[in-house]
């Protein structure tokens, strides 16, 4: 078995797969803990309230840096890459000064969207954690394509660490909604920092060889991901956060409070999983010699796992989730039910989806996430005064199929190239 366990870890890929794994599954596990503690400090409104902020949030900063933090690990020499790098981060700083451009004259109108009066003096923080956001993610691909995944591992514990730590602070604000939106903010700009000192120490020298020309040929060999996948980007964000948007419209707080903590609770080890499987593979695939092969034992293996590992939430959520949380969750224990085939098909699709920018067919993911809103905008609009588990339980078979179809793609398009080289 010992012999067994070396041998896999000889493997680069699995190496790099278990070295993210160690460092993401202690943030992981610090996440986990603190949710029954968190559950029981914060109310299912003030966690609706706080998902809303966050989910426009992310559905900004995703475009922030014009997607071009994804083309920082593909080109194969570093000088393009680090173009690519620094450019991303001047355009994140551009769309934050405009933010806050916005913010100020439009400032009463976005603080109405939230039900709670603090937004309305914390609505300047949207620009800041947007830019940490974005700026993070670029840093994080170019540790990606360092293969430092020491240093993101490491990064995930700092992060996970430092928010749960604040958010724990309960006593220390003077409402729900800053504690969870502070604890977010502060634990980014830690591991913003740790990050940016690493990249200072290893590569401050490669700015002196940064060229405005050398970046614009290098934007223009890459727009494709502006094009397609900055949209798709937005779209898929959108659209992973379409439920939290629509409930907080057609529904309650508490409400979108319940639905946060159940999609939270069963996605929480599937995030472990697929960001450090998702990171490796993206890597892998680009110098892959099989990559059919490897594409579809990625695929079944998460599908697989996926269903094992949500399988007692079908049949007990509700008790799951009042024994861990308390007696005042078990509505999110039935939706977390409702939503197990939506998390499973998104899961197994979520790892292998960076096939269609590995072999630069953006536009065909961007297709199919046109068409995955329409599909779940058009039945909210159809089914917005029908019962809410109804809803949601549509809602999560549509979406399945849907994934199910994205990866059929992602394989039609990995078997073409293979025909082809």
């Amino acid at each position: 078995m010992l012999k067994i366990f070396k041998t896999f870890l000889r493997n680069e890929f699995f190496k790099n797969i278990f070295t993210l794994i160690t460092g993401n599954t202690i943030a992981q596990i610090i996440g986990l803990l603190a949710i029954p503690i968190l559950s029981r400090m914060y109310t299912p409104e003030e966690f609706g309230q706080v998902a809303l902020f966050i989910g426009i949030v992310n559905v900004i900063a995703i475009a922030a840096n014009a997607r071009y933090d994804m083309a920082i690990v593909p080109p194969k020499r570093n000088s393009q890459a680090f173009h690519l790098f620094v450019g991303s981060i001047g355009i994140t700083m551009a769309v934050t000064l405009l933010l806050f451009i916005v913010i100020a004259v439009f400032k009463g109108t976005i603080a109405s969207l939230f039900e709670a009066d603090v937004f309305k003096r914390i609505i300047w923080l949207l620009p800041l954690l947007v830019f940490l956001l974005a700026s993070h993610k670029s840093m994080h691909y170019w540790f990606n394509r360092r293969k430092d995944y020491k240093t993101i591992a490491q990064n995930r514990v700092i992060l996970s660490a430092t928010q749960t730590g604040v958010k724990l602070g309960r006593f220390m604000f003077s409402s729900g909604y800053l504690g969870l939106v502070v604890g977010t903010i502060i634990g980014e700009v830690v591991a913003w920092f740790v990050y940016v000192v690493k990249i200072v120490r290893r590569d401050f020298w490669r700015l002196r060889y940064l060229s405005f020309r050398s970046m614009q040929k290098v934007f223009a060999e890459y727009s494709n991901f502006p094009k397609f996948l900055m949209p798709m980007a937005v779209i898929n964000t959108f659209s992973g956060n379409i439920l939290i948007f629509s409930l907080s419209a057609i529904a309650s707080s508490t409400i979108v409070g319940f639905y946060e903590r159940a999609w939270r609770v069963i996605n929480m080890p599937f995030s472990l999983l697929s960001t450090s499987f998702g990171n490796v593979f993206y890597e892998q695939m680009t110098r892959a010699s099989n990559p059919k092969k490897l594409y579809l034992v990625s695929y079944f293996a998460n599908l697989a796992i996926a269903t094992v590992v949500l399988t007692p939430i079908m049949f007990w959520g509700e008790s799951i989730f009042t024994f861990v949380l308390g007696e005042d969750w078990m509505v999110a224990g039935t939706i977390a039910r409702l939503i197990v085939p939506l998390t499973i098909s998104n899961y197994a699709t979520a790892c292998v989806s960076n096939v269609f920018s590995v072999y630069k067919k953006n536009q065909l993911l961007l297709v199919w996430q046109v068409t995955y809103m329409v599909i779940v905008v058009s039945w909210i609009f159809v089914a917005r005064f029908y019962d809410i588990y109804f809803l949601i339980r549509i809602h999560a078979f549509i979406g399945a199929a849907i994934y199910a179809v994205l990866a059929y793609m992602g394989y039609k398009v990995v078997e073409r190239q293979n025909a082809a080289s």
